[in-house]
């Protein structure tokens, strides 16, 4: 019963801790999609989010699943090998398979720009390289979380990272660099966030000690090992959440990726009001499982998922009666994509808060939520191949919104069947029917 009430306390700290930051990190969203879109237009702005979108799938097999799997290693760090040295190890493997990918992705950039449209072409070679510094910003800031310090993770995501793009991409355009404004803006808030969590990361472990610091292969391969999984996984989120933008970039072209993709990154705050809850969630669900096994871990996590959902409630709300008004604030023609928000705004609430199950299989079959995944991926692109000619960009949402659906009712029915992890229903009711 204590550590029930403790990981309630937990959670509402968090929530409460999460909420001044997550308002922060709207502002600066929606002021930097009023600068893309006004500025900027539609083109560009498809064009933009056409690479962030392969450099976000790029960090999800960079990053080596360092920000679930660092607090594994650090626990172990009573084995004869300091904090801050592990986190130097796993820095060392993120760097080094960020370089190799980010590479890949420039030489390929660079070879089939013929078959590429020119202004996705010119802006994936261009951040390519922010696959090292952003797979290094997800694994500093993890680090921190390990001692339960979200501050940094708050700051860096809410404020620091998102007012430097707004920033960078502002100045960018002043200075008259208007091509490539939306690229420095990426580039400033990825470089200015990882300082920050670097900095933050020395607060929590102290001196990182680099002169004694020194590459142990065994050590290496065993971390490598234990990542292996945990980045398909990620691998397979990440795919899961960009291939409908892909699929309207590739058949109704950049214009329409834009108008598309500002319907994506306004509907996003549904889906980081559960990540604002990770630097909680993560370590919490870990210590649950193995304390109380996955038969008693299903109430504490139905409770996580109850709270999201009322959070995230009055912002579809919000969304349904003011979003044509709102697109229209970006730019001409952005009033389009209403009701692909729509649907990518209930889309995002049923992913955001019933994946907080994934986490089981994170730490106890991540195979399964493997195959889960691929699942929700191939009835995803299945259903846009279909909808998207006949509708448009709606057709890509009501794909995307068919795949999270089924997603929900397979991870529940597996994680009940497979595990025993029973979610009282009666903890959604309330939500569901507001």
């Amino acid at each position: 019963m204590n550590d029930r009430k403790d990981a309630g306390r937990l959670i509402m700290r968090g929530a409460q801790a999460t909420a001044a930051g997550f308002a922060g990190r709207l502002a600066a969203r929606l002021l930097f999609l009023f600068v893309a879109g006004r500025l900027f237009g539609a083109a560009a702005f498809g064009a933009y989010v056409l690479a962030v979108a392969a450099v976000e799938l790029a960090v999800s097999v960079g990053s080596l699943g360092m920000k679930k799997v660092i607090f594994q290693l650090l626990d172990r760090s009573g084995e004869g090998r300091s904090p801050s040295h592990i986190l130097l190890d796993a820095a060392v493997l993120v760097t080094l398979a960020s370089l190799v990918i980010a590479g890949g992705m420039m030489a390929a950039s660079a070879l089939f720009a013929h078959s590429l449209a020119g202004g996705a072409a010119i802006a994936l070679f261009a951040l390519a390289p922010m696959v090292a510094g952003q797979s290094l910003l997800d694994l500093f800031l993890a680090a921190t979380r390990w001692r339960h310090a979200i501050r940094f993770e708050v700051v860096a995501r809410s404020l620091v990272e998102p007012y430097a793009q707004l920033a960078g991409a502002a100045a960018a355009w002043a200075l008259g660099f208007r091509e490539i404004g939306l690229l420095a803006g990426y580039w400033c808030g990825t470089l200015v966030a990882l300082v920050y969590a670097v900095a933050g990361a020395r607060r929590i472990f102290g001196a990182f000690h680099i002169a004694s610091y020194r590459p142990q292969r065994m050590v290496l391969a065993a971390a490598l090992r234990l990542a292996g999984a945990n980045t398909a996984t990620d691998l397979l989120n990440t795919l899961y959440t960009r291939v409908d933008l892909w699929i309207v970039g590739l058949l109704l072209g950049e214009g329409a990726a834009g108008v598309y993709g500002m319907a994506r990154q306004i509907a996003v705050p549904i889906r980081q009001v559960r990540q604002s809850f990770d630097g909680l969630l993560i370590p919490l669900v870990a210590r649950t499982l193995s304390t109380r096994g996955s038969r008693g871990s299903g109430e504490a996590l139905a409770s996580a998922t109850r709270l999201i959902l009322v959070i995230q409630l009055p912002i579809i709300v919000a969304l349904f009666a003011a979003g044509r008004p709102l697109l229209g604030l970006f730019g001409k023609g952005f009033e389009a994509a209403y009701w692909p928000l729509i649907a990518l705004a209930t889309a995002e609430a049923i992913q955001a808060a019933f994946s907080i199950g994934d986490l089981v299989f994170v730490y106890l079959r991540p195979q399964l939520g493997l195959w889960l995944t691929l699942a929700s991926i191939a009835i995803g692109i299945a259903a846009a191949l279909v909808l998207v000619r006949p509708l448009g960009i709606s057709g890509a949402a009501l794909s995307v919104l068919a795949a999270y659906s089924v997603r929900a009712a397979l991870r529940s029915f597996v994680l009940r069947a497979r595990f025993h992890l029973d979610v009282p229903h009666s903890h959604h009711v309330g939500p569901f029917v507001a």
